[in-house]
């Protein structure tokens, strides 16, 4: 009896088989393979029965063993059917386009109203906070001043005793304020200054003497009770002339086109040359008028003697004639405008 050994070379672990050819017959007897017939047995070793479910799979095999896709399943699968309606679209006809401009004319309409009623009530709230500021400093003032024109002239010396502050100088806008709310309740609206009147004029006048000349300083020297409700105060008023003080008050210093036909160039050019950067201190008084009904200021007179100091910076009076001649300062030590002709 010849035994024959076929090797069954696929997939995984190899697989043997035995042919038992008899020696009577020509036919082989085939045997199964070894784990199947210790599997159907329930023999043998568990390592070798478990080799032949740890196999290394075929590609082929993996790709045949994954699962079919999930198909959408058709309305007809359950109870009701879902109808999908398309969408419609606008048809761009004339009546369309005519509601869409109407629609977008009157959006626009509604923001415009919208922005114009924000700007109204910005500047309702702005007058609103302006009233209450001067209510507060007419009080915080008003207090102080009311009936007691001692308060007002040395509250009035304390405010300008460095000139008008500019804004450009002043950090806190409400210390800036200061000046002006306390001239608006201490002083009359129609207040006398020399040939002007009015608060707004004294502030001007102020801002003037601030602007045109350098380091002003006004100090309060004396007070002294008139009659019939008056107050005189005498105080040093300084300041320094400066290129704009010349231009602005003394103008006819530097308009020297002229020169050869008035003789007096030369003598401007010095004079204006003496002048620049001199500090000037002069003494000054002004009169308070008050009345005692309304509580305020009535009248302001001040006085300056600027020609004595010029006579000591200058030394003659020709000069100080020439310098104050055409000046533009009036005798009651108030700026004018500078004339449109100045060359």
């Amino acid at each position: 009896m010849d035994v024959l050994e076929t090797r069954s070379l696929g997939f995984g672990a190899s697989m043997k088989s035995f042919t038992r050819l008899e020696s009577g017959g020509s036919s082989p007897q085939q045997h199964q393979p070894l784990f199947q017939a210790f599997g159907e047995k329930k023999e043998g070793s568990p390592r070798r029965l478990a080799a032949s479910f740890t196999r290394k799979r075929d590609v082929t095999e993996l790709y045949d063993a994954r699962p079919e896709p999930l198909l959408p399943s058709s309305p007809s699968a359950y109870g009701a059917t879902v109808i999908i309606k398309p969408r419609r679209k606008r048809l761009q006809t004339a009546r369309r386009r005519e509601q869409c401009r109407n629609n977008q004319a009157r959006y626009r309409t509604r923001q415009r109203e919208f922005i114009h009623e924000l700007q109204e009530r910005v500047e309702q709230l702005r007058e609103e906070v302006q009233n209450l500021s001067v209510k507060r400093h007419t009080l915080c003032y008003g207090v102080q001043t009311k009936n007691n024109i001692w308060h007002v002239v040395v509250e009035y010396f304390r405010l300008f005793r460095y000139g008008y502050l500019a804004p450009m100088s002043e950090p806190n806008p409400s210390n800036l304020r200061d000046q002006e709310w306390f001239l608006r309740s201490a002083m009359s609206p129609d207040i006398v200054i020399g040939e002007q009147s009015g608060v707004d004029a004294l502030i001007e006048q102020w801002r003037r003497y601030s602007t045109y000349f350098g380091n002003l300083n006004f100090q309060l020297k004396g007070m002294e009770e008139q009659p019939f409700g008056a107050l005189v105060a005498t105080a040093s008023f300084s300041f320094t002339i400066t290129e704009t003080s010349l231009r602005h008050v003394f103008p006819h210093l530097l308009a020297t086109s002229g020169a050869e036909h008035t003789g007096f160039g030369t003598e401007h050019t010095m004079l204006w040359t003496r002048l620049l950067g001199r500090r000037l201190d002069c003494r000054c008084s002004l009169r308070f008028q008050w009345d005692d009904s309304a509580g305020r200021v009535t009248q302001l007179d001040w006085k300056m003697d600027l020609l004595t100091t010029l006579l000591r910076v200058l030394g003659n009076l020709e000069d100080v004639n020439r310098v104050l001649k055409k000046a533009l300062i009036t005798s009651d030590n108030l700026v004018n405008d500078l004339p449109t002709n100045i060359e």
